[in-house]
């Protein structure tokens, strides 16, 4: 019986999705795993990839092949729904684990850390389109000095996240299981264990479900997504959402946190189309 369920999400990754797939299956633990690739109806040679690799690894990779394409929040959410297993990990087909024995370190880690409800690790940044490359936590900043630490205020990027199966996410709404409002949901349950290790390479391209937005784009999704997040959750964790904002500040304290709010959103999408109005 499987203890841990790898999601790999791909969508035109013919160029990557070999090194994602190779990279998951270089894992060296003492426990068995199993792969469930979510391909989202690719209109490149990613399907016919991923075809090569369940023929070569039939036992331990699940192949789910979309008949159209769902988009990366409704894939994400059905492949979720799928794991049975006591622990899942996710990557994306265009970023690849670095650290063959992560997936144990990080399971060793939340058996020893029942009240854990997720465990991450550092991540190399690199950005494709300006050559740059960088670490997502900054040690210093966070004043990180032990080999694993439990901190829930650490940026952990979701290709380093291993979660503990403890949510139903079959009643959330889509916007839910991305990145922050995921990771936010699963602090509810338990703290965050973090490793002060770099497991796994993040790319920043300008195809990707979100480097592949404009600027203005992302400031009204982050905006949106993050208002919807704030509703979902009643605004009890308002305070996690633009907390150096000096005007939500001062609406929340004039009006109260869910007018408050209302207004800001209201606003600052006025803001944001007036700032990219002629770029």
């Amino acid at each position: 019986m499987e203890l841990l369920t790898v999601l790999l999400l791909t969508y035109n990754h013919e160029q990557t999705i070999g090194r994602a797939i190779e990279s998951i299956l270089a894992q060296k633990t003492r426990f068995p795993y199993v792969v469930y690739v979510l391909e989202d109806c690719s209109t490149d040679r990613t399907p016919a990839i991923c075809r090569q690799y369940k023929e070569k690894y039939p036992e331990q990779i699940e192949l789910f092949l979309n008949p159209q394409n769902l988009g990366v929040m409704e894939n994400f959410k059905q492949g979720l729904m799928r794991v049975r297993t006591p622990y899942f990990a996710f990557l994306e087909g265009d970023d690849y684990w670095c650290g063959e024995d992560k997936l144990q370190k990080q399971v060793n880690l939340l058996e020893r850390h029942p009240d854990c409800s997720i465990c991450g690790h550092n991540v190399l940044c690199r950005d494709m389109i300006h050559q740059k490359e960088w670490y997502i936590v900054d040690k210093a900043k966070y004043e990180i000095k032990e080999r694993y630490t439990i901190h829930d205020k650490i940026p952990i990027h979701p290709s380093s996240r291993v979660y503990r199966n403890i949510i139903d996410v079959s009643t959330l709404p889509n916007f839910m299981v991305l990145d922050s409002h995921l990771l936010l949901l699963y602090l509810t349950q338990g703290d965050l264990c973090y490793l002060d290790e770099v497991l796994s390479v993040y790319h920043i391209t300008e195809t990707g479900f979100w480097s592949g937005r404009t600027k203005k784009q992302k400031a009204l999704s982050a905006l949106e997504l993050r208002y919807k997040a704030n509703q979902f959750f009643q605004f009890k964790y308002d305070y996690r959402y633009y907390a150096n904002s000096k005007m939500l500040k001062l609406l929340k304290m004039l009006l109260g946190v869910r007018l408050g709010w209302f207004c800001f959103y209201h606003l600052e999408k006025q803001r944001i189309a007036i700032k990219y109005l002629f770029k």
